[in-house]
């Protein structure tokens, strides 16, 4: 009897093929969190061609309904930016007098505030991309910088550190974390935006990008007008991951990195309020590129499977098996920790490791509840 035969003999091929199984899903995970992830951490803007020798003007364009918090609060962060050329372009669609007011008193407080003002009518309502696509137009600078009234800017110098990617790109995509909140469910949404955007930061940097954040993406005017502005006109989201689908093929784009760089999204509520967000925006995924759909499902669909074959093998299988898969499970874990540990400090996010273990366990059977909720249940707002 060989050896193959005697191993066969002592495991069955049952127990051969379950250890076969865990070492090959082992394998996609070691692709996944040693090479994709680890071109964030490793990433350096400065190894794409400069295409401008110094920081360009930049107009950044906001568009807001009334809101008096972002007038107070987070308006003035955008208008005092240590920055010397730029200007903000805030896009009012509403018919608030008050609110109106309001905005000429910051226009004089602040000589870098442009507004301008679309009345909302109730029968024929102005979408995001229309209010965008007046404050393009608008803009006198033709990099442009995009962003929303509910972004947190956290660094007087994010205008400069996006500008920089100007230098070497026509997109430039930036990092946006969730608002900083204590409790566990504030970071558990800081947790999945952080997961979220490794995936794509880590396709955007090798080359291959398939979406952004509406909270802070550039792009040079030229190229917005040869693509001839927004698409996907009947649907009322996809800014930053269809829209800039379609700009990549046109485009090089540049990615920001960096702690003073990420801005941060003000949170409206709690778990229902995120899982419903995350629900409604995730209506694009399905015009995503298979290879980039491929690529979230292979490593969610892997790690769910290695998380199933190990509880299999660790209950079922002999002794010294049971040591083996416990040895590559930790294997995984320390590799995983090392990984997003350093894309965590690459993007400034803190205190979320004890809560990324937590989704990397349950995640991914969250992001299939959400998928199947939104085939089962259709939602008209989705759809202009």
């Amino acid at each position: 009897m060989n050896f193959l035969d005697q191993i066969c003999a002592a495991y069955g091929w049952q127990g051969i093929a379950l250890v076969a199984i865990i070492i090959v899903l082992f394998a996609v995970q070691i692709y996944y969190y040693s090479i994709r992830y680890r071109r964030v951490p490793r990433y350096s803007n400065n190894s794409l061609p400069q295409i401008l020798d110094e920081e360009p003007p930049v107009s950044v364009v906001i568009v807001t309904q009334e809101d008096a918090e972002f007038l107070e609060e987070r308006l003035p962060i955008y208008l005092t930016q240590d920055y010397e050329n730029y200007e903000v372009v805030l896009v009012y669609v509403g018919n608030n007098e008050d609110f109106s007011i309001m905005l000429t008193q910051m226009r004089l407080k602040y000589p870098r505030l442009k507004i301008t003002n679309i009345k909302q009518n109730t029968r024929f309502p102005i979408s995001n991309k229309q209010a965008l696509n007046f404050g393009i137009r608008a803009a006198a600078f033709d990099h442009i910088l995009l962003s929303t009234s509910d972004t947190i800017v956290t660094s007087e110098r994010w205008i400069r550190l996006m500008a920089k990617g100007f230098t070497r790109g026509d997109v430039v995509l930036g990092y946006c974390g969730v608002e900083l909140r204590s409790g566990f469910v504030g970071r558990l949404m800081r947790t999945q935006r952080m997961v979220e955007s490794m995936m794509w930061l880590s396709s955007a940097v090798s080359g291959k990008p398939y979406r952004g954040v509406r909270n802070t993406l550039g792009l040079n005017r030229d190229l917005y007008l040869r693509v001839k502005g927004f698409n996907h006109l009947n649907m009322n989201m996809g800014e930053d991951d269809l829209f800039l689908q379609e700009l990549a093929k046109e485009a090089t784009v540049s990615v920001i990195i960096s702690p003073r760089a990420t801005v941060r999204q003000k949170v409206w509520g709690g778990a229902s309020w995120w899982l419903g967000a995350r629900k409604y925006f995730g209506h694009t995924y399905r015009f995503y590129p298979l290879a980039a759909r491929n690529a979230i499902e292979w490593e969610g669909g892997s790690r769910v499977l290695f998380f199933l074959a190990s509880m299999a093998a660790l209950i079922a299988l002999p002794v010294e098996l049971k040591i083996a898969t416990a040895v590559i499970v930790l294997l995984r874990y320390v590799l995983v920790y090392s990984t997003v540990n350093a894309v965590r400090k690459r993007l400034g996010e803190k205190h979320i490791m004890a809560t990324y273990f937590l989704y990397d366990l349950f995640g991914v059977w969250v992001d299939i509840a959400l998928a199947a909720s939104r085939r089962i249940y259709k939602d008209d707002t989705v759809w202009r």
